[in-house]
């Protein structure tokens, strides 16, 4: 059975995840146009409830399922692998069917009494289908993932991509343009017609979810997980399979904790829903005319709304492009120490913990300090046709774009503790984080003169008490040297200091001849350019470094 090295692994996902994000893109950033700041209000109230129920139904299954699957790889535990995954597809199908229905039920008396925004129940219901499609989903990822073939985790994310793109601007664009053919819908969810038209975009996200299941589904029955019936029968073990409740156990230990874990961290999108709208008005109350000058022509009773989407749908949606790459990391590097693990191959385990984090590192020190610098040509050249809430949420771009370097390490820092077989940490560890944000936002959001960038700083606060204890720990589970991770660090950050002291640089002198995307281009050409020499001149990029990754 051929399998893939972290570095072809990482690449697959990342080249996967970069069209998916690409489809993503070009389906936020016209949607954000289409429906401005109230609507993607909307759009994001639904979303933020939904990635909460999606952390604790799915989020931990493609790790477990992998973590599992690599395990009895490793032992040449063929027989039991197709066991796994067929105990992992019932159980896990009966609960994303569970928690679907409790979406369901449960979204009138939370967007009215919880969220205070009953505009958001039809596109709670839209996108309620998306956790049983994940659920399912997640198990073909993770056991493939777990046999270290990347493709159909790939090729179903870039379908997802495609199908969400394309349905979800098709419905938002056909309930905005036919306002005379959903009156009747309005007048039964007692609502507008932009809060149906945000519906309307959710449900393209079921409709990919379903996509992507279906064709993981067709996939493994036309070609197999392509382990030939002579390795199973030959491999020492093979007739010895586990009892189901026995693989639904060992699942749980690790899906849980994880779960677990992403339920923590979409804790702070939660707490952003929950306090974020209630603490701006607060604001406005203090400081009314500034709010008037801040919101252009929005009305009083819809600035809370109309920040809140502003800075989820402009800038969170920016603040999460680079980490949805880097995850990518960790997500290749789990199934190679998943079996150095059960293998004990210290060296193997060294080696794989120190590339992810420095491939992490690499990549996300200069984007953070780039997008910090250039947040607001990045909004404008984005969201061209809104100005206003580009202008409402670009100080909170510059503060979340610090945030990307912490919460990328952080992620793949939890990979590595997931794969040693310590999921329970990253769970430890995030809850002094969210607590940091709870307070944040609490505290700064309703200060007038901070507004939405509150929320921003409470994030970025958030992430960085959890990403040193993280790495420190990730380190001490690997055996790392310390001592060389923190010199490579600072160097890095050196760099990458360099990179967005070029791009600031270039913005500020071709200011005046340039504007727009020209402008964005050139800065961020600089920027690499100061990056790259940098890390040439101090020695971080060499021939063996290159070597050592590509091995």
């Amino acid at each position: 059975m051929k399998k893939q090295g972290f570095l072809l692994s990482s690449a697959i996902l990342i080249f996967s995840a970069v069209l998916a994000k690409l489809a993503g893109a070009l389906f936020r950033i016209p949607l954000a146009n289409m429906l401005g700041g109230t609507g993607m209000g909307y759009f994001s109230g639904a979303y933020g409830i939904f990635m909460t129920v999606y952390a604790v139904s799915v989020t931990g299954l493609p790790a477990a399922v992998a973590k599992l699957t690599a395990e009895n790889s490793a032992l040449e535990r063929y027989g039991n692998l197709r066991r796994v995954k067929s105990s992992a597809i019932i159980f896990f199908s009966l609960t994303g069917l569970a928690f679907t229905a409790a979406m369901l039920l449960l979204a009138y008396p939370f967007c009215v009494y919880v969220n205070d925004s009953p505009e958001t129940v039809p596109s709670v219901l839209a996108i309620a289908p998306s956790i049983f499609f994940g659920c399912v989903t997640s198990v073909y990822r993770g056991y493939y993932e777990g046999l270290r073939n990347m493709f159909p985790t790939a090729v179903s994310q870039i379908l997802e991509g495609i199908v969400k793109l394309c349905a979800g601007l098709a419905l938002c664009l056909w309930v905005l343009k036919n306002p005379d053919k959903v009156q009747s819908l309005c007048g039964f969810f007692n609502c507008t017609q932009l809060s149906l038209a945000a519906a309307a975009a959710v449900f393209g996200i079921s409709l990919s979810s379903a996509a992507g299941t279906f064709y993981l589904i067709l996939r493994d029955k036309l070609r197999g997980d392509g382990i030939s019936e002579e390795e199973i029968l030959a491999a020492s073990g093979a007739n010895q399979t586990d009892s189901r409740r026995k693989i639904v156990s060992e699942l749980m230990k690790t899906a849980v904790p994880i779960a677990l874990g992403a339920l923590v961290t979409n804790l702070t999108s939660l707490i952003d829903l929950v306090t974020i709208m209630r603490s701006l008005r607060s604001a406005a109350e203090k400081a009314p005319d500034f709010f008037a000058r801040l919101s252009g022509n929005v009305s009083a009773a819809e600035l809370p709304n109309f920040l809140f989407g502003s800075f989820t749908g402009l800038a969170v949606t920016v603040f999460n492009l680079v980490p949805s790459f880097t995850n990518m990391f960790g997500k290749g590097i789990l199934p190679a120490l998943s079996e150095a693990f059960a293998a004990r191959d210290r060296d193997k385990i060294k080696l794989s913990a120190e590339k992810a984090l420095f491939v992490t590192a690499l990549v996300s020190f200069p984007s953070a300090a780039g997008i910090s610098v250039l947040a607001g040509e990045i909004l404008k050249t984005l969201f061209p046709s809104k100005p206003v809430e580009t202008a409402a949420c670009t100080a909170s771009l510059t503060i979340l774009g610090i945030a990307v370097a912490f919460l990328c390490i952080s992620s793949t820092a939890f990979a590595i503790l997931q794969a040693a077989g310590r999921p329970d940490l990253p769970v430890k560890l995030m809850i002094p984080g969210v607590l940091v944000k709870f307070a944040g936002n609490i505290l700064l959001v309703p200060i007038p003169e901070l507004n939405i960038s509150g929320a921003a700083i409470s994030t970025l606060l958030c992430y960085a008490v959890i990403c040193v204890p993280a790495a420190a720990m990730a380190a001490n589970c690997t055996k790392l040297d310390k001592t060389y991770i923190k010199g490579l660090f600072w160097k890095i950050i050196y760099c990458s200091a360099m990179c967005g002291g070029g791009a600031l640089l270039a913005k500020n002198s071709f200011a005046q001849t340039f504007d727009g995307i020209i402008l964005l281009l050139i800065s961020i050409i600089f920027g690499v350019i100061f990056y790259i020499i940098s890390t040439i001149l101090l020695g971080i990029i060499t021939k063996s470094t290159l070597k050592s990754l590509i091995s």
